[in-house]
This record gives structure tokens, sequence and C-alpha cells, in this order.
């Protein structure tokens, strides 16, 4: 995982390389540990809460900490010291007038929009008969045409999606979860939206005939209209199928 860095976390480990080089190497591997896994490892990790909700903590030297975040792409070091002084640099910005006015508009402009049809990807769950790994985007959002025949459908590829959810699955949920093995080992599909005449389409393999319960699910997830939607197969979507 990519590294980030505050200003201020930056300029506390500049000082400690310069002023206590072999403080500045203990903190060197701790850092490197974290960006390994994050939840785990050297210097004590803990979650911290109430005001500090979603930021962790690991100790380098008694009273003195590491404090940092993290997603699945990187971790950000947000501050390096004494606990107390480590958590001053912790806080909020407020938004300027203009821009929460503006956060509130789209906010207004999308509510009572979750019910319109979408378009998108997922993957199925046969021992559970359930849809996993979602994602979906609303066709009022799309103004053209992003992919082949004059179809709408979402960028996102299942392939990016899972590497992130496998992540996220090993990191923050101790490895339980759906997303086990290779991306294409399990059923999946996407959804795409015809702007020539309206209609829908569910790209999918074979393994829709075995399975066909999932279809509905499909519908009802994605809010798409039966009358104006279809099942297409395609070899690449079938289980153990990919584009390469």
């Amino acid at each position: 995982m990519k590294l980030l860095w505050t200003k201020s976390a930056k300029e506390s480990y500049g000082l400690l390389k310069t002023d206590a080089p072999d403080v500045a190497e203990k903190v060197k591997s701790i850092l490197k540990d974290t960006a390994t896994h994050p939840e785990t490892g050297f210097g004590s990790p803990t979650k911290l809460e109430r005001d500090y909700s979603g930021l962790w903590q690991r100790t380098y030297a008694p009273g003195q900490v590491i404090i940092y975040s993290f997603d699945e792409d990187a971790v950000t070091i947000v501050s390096i010291g004494a606990r107390e002084t480590a958590l001053q640099h912790v806080h909020l910005e407020s938004y300027s007038k203009q821009d929460e006015q503006s956060v509130m508009g789209q906010m207004a402009a999308n509510r009572g929009k979750d019910g319109e049809p979408k378009v998108g990807i997922f993957w199925y769950n046969r021992a559970t008969n359930q849809l996993f790994g979602v994602i979906s985007h609303r066709v009022s959002d799309y103004t053209k045409a992003n992919a082949s025949d004059g179809r709408i459908t979402c960028s996102e590829m299942h392939e990016d999606v899972w590497k992130k959810e496998f992540y996220k699955q090993r990191y923050q949920h101790g490895g339980q979860g759906p997303f086990i093995g290779a991306y294409q080992d399990k059923p999946r599909g996407r959804v795409f939206y015809h702007m020539d005449d309206g209609t829908y389409e569910v790209a999918v393999g074979k393994w829709i005939e075995e399975y066909p319960q999932a279809y509905e699910l499909i519908l009802k997830e994605f809010n798409l209209p039966p009358e104006k939607t279809k099942a297409m197969y395609a070899v690449h979507w079938d289980i153990g199928h990919s584009w390469r």
C-alpha cells in the first residue's frame, strides 16, 4: 500500500531523523509494517474511538505514537509524536457556505431517485442465492453512450472491484466473505442500457441457466423493467473466463 503524509507528520518524522535517528529507524520499521497490514503488527495497533473514530495509533516509544488512517489503496500518516500533541493535529475543517449549499442542492436533486433503473456489474453467490459486489449507477446519470452499439454501462471493471473488495475483506473483515479466489471463478455479469430503443441487457454466462432465480434478483437490484430487459449470453461471462 502507498504511504501518504500530512504536512505536520512529514515534518515530525524529519525532525526525528535529525535529532533521534535510532528512534526514526524504529518509526520507519513500524511504518513499513503498517503499510503491509494496517490493523495488526508492530506498535500495538489500536483503533481509536469517539472523536477520533476512523483513526488508528501505534506506539513507537512510551507515550509516543503514530496516528494514521487507511483505506484499500493507501495508509495516511496523520501525525507522529507525544500522544496528546499528535491528536491535536487531528481536526475538522468546515465547508464554505457556497460549498455547503452546493452539496445540499445535489443531495436534494438525488432524493427519490433510488428507484430509477440502473446499469452496472455484479456477482452471484450460489450458496446464499444473493448478489454481491454490486456496483450500480442510475441511467439518468449518463448523457451519452460509453460502450459499443450505443450502450451505457458503468466504467468499473470486475477485476478492479474484486481486488479492492478482496483487500477490505482480508484486512477489515478477518478474511471472511465471498471474495475468495479469482474474480472470474464466480458467476458474474453486467447490465447495459440501449440508448436507441430504451431497453436493458443483462450480459451473463451459461451459469444463469442453472441458477435462473438469479435473474429475478438482478431485475430487482437494478430496478429493471422486465418487459424491456433481456438476458444476453457471451462466453466472456462464463465461469472461469475473462477477457485475457
